[in-house]
Formats: structure tokens, C-alpha cells, sequence
């Protein structure tokens, strides 16, 4: 497995050297390994898909025109989170919108088998935890979404928010902690770990 990372972190290094070198091929193949994952990231903190494609576009669209700021502390796919998170902010100060996630922002695909009531029963508890993670500050959603959603380590999270590890892990705490009061004030129960 640490093989397969360090290639990988290898590979994204070298099509980042192609994108240096005036390969824009480069950028298309980083754009298909990482932009599903940057859209749904996008479309957590901003609450609107076209706008989260919009960011996503111009996520790649930075990676280009700078791809010689990238300084090799961090993986690519860190750098491309941090621009990704930075655009959002932008957009948002830009936008002067409540910074909303949605959960639902990649539907699930339905399940044919799944009763009317189950899919009713599904749809409240995504809607509870929207408005749960909505009571939260955007620093402590973004590195919420960061380690939760996206499965980031801390150390990465750290890299990506430009923070300390140390902050990420109380904006985490933090975050869990309004989530855990939040559903112990008449929500169902959850568990914001799962």
C-alpha cells in the first residue's frame, strides 16, 4: 500500500512537471483523478452545484497557471484542497451567502428495493445533519468535511487549512462536540464519528 501512495504522489508530481513544462495533458489527467472529489468538496461548503462546478473549473484552472508556485511540501492532491478551500472562501465573501453542506450533494443512487417510508426516514436524517452541520462555524465545517467526508489525516487537513495540527484537531473537537448537543437537544440519535 505504501508503494501504490508513493507512486501515486510520484505520478501527480510528474504531471505537474508536464503542466510546468507547457503539457496542459498533465492538468487534464490530474482533473480526472481529483475533480470529482474537489466537486463534492466544493458543493459541501457552498450548498450550490453549478456554483461548486464553477469553483471546481477554476480549481484546475489555477492549478495551471500556477502550477510553478507548487513548492513539493505537501502532495498535490493537499495543494489542489487548499486552492479548492481558498476558492470557496472567495466565492463565498464574493457571494455574501450563508455557507451551507449539503449531504446530499452526490445523491446516492436509488435503491429500487428501498420502501417509500425507508427513502422518507433517509431524506429527515440527512436533513437533520444539514442543519447540524450548519450550526457550526465554517472553520470548524471545513476541517470537519476535510477529515470526516473526505478522509484526510489531520496533518493534511492541517496543510490544506494552513493551520496547525493542533487547531485542526480542536476545530474537530469543537465541531463534534455542537454536533453531539445538537442531537441530544431532540434530534434522533447519531453518531458523528460513522
Amino acid at each position: 500500500m505504501v508503494l501504490t501512495i508513493a507512486a501515486g504522489l510520484t505520478d501527480d508530481r510528474a504531471l505537474l512537471d508536464r503542466i510546468r513544462e507547457g503539457d496542459t495533458s498533465g492538468a487534464a489527467e490530474l482533473f480526472e483523478r481529483y475533480a470529482p472529489a474537489i466537486l463534492r468538496f466544493a458543493d459541501r461548503l457552498l450548498a450550490d452545484r453549478a456554483v461548486a462546478e464553477e469553483v471546481t473549473q477554476e480549481v484546475f484552472l489555477k492549478l495551471i497557471s500556477r502550477a510553478h508556485q507548487y513548492d513539493g511540501r505537501a502532495g498535490v492532491s493537499s495543494w489542489l484542497f487548499a486552492i479548492a478551500a481558498n476558492a470557496c472562501r472567495d466565492r463565498r465573501r464574493r457571494d455574501r451567502r450563508a455557507p451551507v453542506i449539503p449531504l446530499d450533494g452526490l445523491p446516492d443512487p436509488p435503491d429500487r428495493t428501498e420502501g417509500a417510508e425507508r427513502g422518507l426516514l433517509d431524506r429527515e436524517r440527512k436533513d437533520a445533519v444539514r442543519r447540524a452541520l450548519n450550526a457550526l462555524s465554517e472553520e470548524q465545517r471545513e476541517a470537519l468535511v476535510l477529515a470526516r467526508y473526505h478522509g484526510m489525516p489531520y496533518s493534511e487537513v492541517a496543510q490544506v487549512l494552513g493551520i496547525s495540527v493542533g487547531a485542526v484537531k480542536t476545530r474537530i473537537f469543537r465541531a463534534v462536540e455542537t454536533l453531539k448537543s445538537h442531537f441530544s437537544e431532540g434530534e434522533r440519535a447519531w453518531n458523528a464519528v460513522n
